[in-house]
């Protein structure tokens, strides 16, 4: 029996689909959706026999999202929602669950323990799943948290120094986020490489990646934290945090308005959350910070790995900026990482694609990852077993 599974990756203003035929892993149909919560929302869909484009009024959400996606799925692929098997969900967070599992309501209610953890995305993919239930009533709903991936971390590094009784009353801990992304890596370049996987766009973080496995990442207990991010904090002192919400009046709801909305990329710069605008406006110390900041964490997962076999690089920034890249690898030279100019200037295509030198020590790449399919495939997976 043919299993069609449709992926719904939902950001905080964006919504993307993908709906594959699993047999082959071929894609029926995917599309994104823009500006969500605004009047002009603007989409890009295609099937193997259509595509549309355009703009609608997508003020009230997620749901006329969904509606416009579902419409698309009825008219233009072979048995429209009714073929649908199941539906996977890059979910981000629910502390413990951190597996693929049914979307009921205590997987509901434990994402919205952990919201406050992970305002931009768990919110968004409770208010999705809700709308989801409504137009597919029967079919499985399935969770795939980011989280998963970095289940493999070690104890020793995923435990947090704090009071251990605190710690585990609150599942207070390193969790590790981006698991489509760092596990499409592992996918891609097998269990026998010893991988740093390095994905920068406005969310960024750096994973090591050992025998297929997440051995240890920059993110932890929350997605704010490790490198800089487009206007989130990434790594800061928690004592700067106490002093300045002393210093400014401010409240705990204030300081996390702040720590996500006023600080990264676009703190540093004041210019802009988004790198283009700061390579174009030629703020060298934002870019050099940022590409210091991943650099160290590449040569400190060497400790994790023993060795690096490849680094990987994915994301809009990972992809597509060529400074970066050079001032990462850069510091990297006595790996014996050597960068090939030519191959650097090479367009992103959908397979991994080397840039670095024959002769490098250490082989590096663009990879434009599928982060609906490996949802797909956790998603299938887990229907099998049931």
């Amino acid at each position: 029996m043919a299993c069609k599974i449709l992926v719904l990756n939902i950001g905080s203003t964006s919504f993307k689909f993908k709906y594959f035929d699993m047999d082959d892993l071929s894609v029926i149909a995917s599309g994104k959706i823009n500006s969500v919560f605004s009047k002009k929302a603007d989409f890009a869909f295609l099937s193997q026999n259509e595509k549309k484009s355009g703009a609608f009024d997508a003020s009230d959400g997620y749901m006329p999202c969904l509606e416009m996606i579902i419409g698309f799925i009825d008219k233009n692929c072979p048995g429209g929602r009714k073929s649908v098997s199941a539906i996977g969900f890059k979910t981000v967070m629910a502390g413990d669950i951190n597996y693929p599992c049914i979307i009921d309501d205590t997987v509901i209610k434990k994402m919205r323990e952990y919201a406050s953890v992970a305002p931009a995305h768990n919110t968004p993919y409770i208010e999705a799943a809700e709308s989801v239930r409504k137009y597919f009533p029967g079919i499985n709903l399935v969770a795939s948290f980011e989280t998963a991936f970095h289940s493999t971390i070690p104890d020793y590094a995923s435990v947090y120094p704090i009071d251990k009784n605190i710690a585990k009353k609150y599942g207070i801990k390193k969790y590790g986020f981006h698991g489509a992304a760092h596990s499409y890596a592992a996918y891609k370049f097998g269990s026998d490489k010893n991988i740093v996987s390095v994905h920068l766009g406005g969310s960024s973080s750096v994973c090591a990646i050992k025998n297929g496995k997440s051995a240890d990442i920059s993110m932890g207990f929350s997605p704010q934290s490790g490198l800089a991010m487009n206007n989130r904090c990434g790594d800061i002192d928690a004592f700067a945090v106490l002093y300045l919400m002393e210093k400014e009046n401010m409240n705990t709801e204030d300081m996390k308005k702040f720590l996500c909305t006023k600080c990264g990329l676009y703190g540093m710069s004041g210019i802009s959350s988004d790198l283009r605008d700061i390579e174009n406006a030629g703020d060298n110390l934002v870019i050099e910070s940022f590409a210091y900041s991943v650099s160290k964490y590449i040569c400190s997962y060497l400790a994790v790995l023993g060795k690096i076999d490849i680094i990987s690089f994915s994301g809009g920034i990972g992809e597509n900026s060529v400074i970066v890249k050079e001032k990462i690898c850069s510091r990297l030279k006595f790996l014996g990482v050597e960068l090939d100019k030519e191959r650097l200037k090479h367009k992103p295509t959908d397979e991994p694609y080397m840039i670095s030198s024959d002769k490098s020590g250490v082989k590096v790449y663009i990879t434009p990852v599928d982060e609906e399919l490996m949802v797909a495939k956790n998603t299938y997976a887990f229907a099998e077993k049931r």
